[in-house]
């Protein structure tokens, strides 16, 4: 990885495996606020630049991950909601 700046431009490099995986170079994961687990988004226009952002979840998202798992009793806890929510196949 190297990495240059012009101004208010940083520029990031990384290398692509034979298998098509990147490794996020560091910085780029701290400002994106990515860590283990996280999914990011690559926006592709027809001309223009290619976008990465990270993927956030909407309220609704979050009801149809719980809505997959088995129905809790009574109200869901932290815990549940996040097992719910880890249980979410990409």
């Amino acid at each position: 990885m190297s990495s240059t700046s012009r101004s208010s431009v940083t520029t990031l490099e990384a290398t692509v495996t034979s298998k098509g995986q990147v490794t996020l170079p560091s910085e780029l994961r701290k400002r994106l606020g990515l860590h283990k687990g996280s999914r990011i988004r690559f926006s592709i226009p027809t001309s223009g630049p290619v976008q990465v952002e990270p993927v956030r979840y909407e309220l609704e998202d979050l009801w149809r991950i719980a809505d997959e798992g088995p129905k809790p009793t009574g109200v869901m806890s932290f815990e549940e909601m996040n097992a719910a929510k880890a249980r979410r196949i990409w």
